[in-house]
């Protein structure tokens, strides 16, 4: 075989798989109505919360600048 057929072979073996992927696929928009609830979770023994707030800090720090509002009208457009 030369590689223009099996180029072919390969391509069209390629998309047959494809299309029978698809129907193995489920669609899942509706699962999240069957979801259960799960208790909450809890620190082990002998762990403090206050291990993980220095671990993974949070600043309070409020970001004024970014919360500005972003004009995308070119500076001097309209002077």
């Amino acid at each position: 075989m030369n590689i223009v057929t099996r180029l072919f072979v390969f391509a069209l073996v390629l998309f047959l798989v494809s299309c029978s992927a698809s129907s193995v696929m489920q669609n899942r928009d509706k699962h999240y109505l069957s979801a259960k609830s799960v208790p909450p979770l809890h620190i082990p023994p002998g762990v403090s919360a206050a291990s993980f707030h220095t671990e993974y800090p949070v600043s309070n720090r409020t970001y004024s600048l970014s919360a500005e509002e972003v004009s995308i009208v070119p500076p001097g457009l309209y002077n």
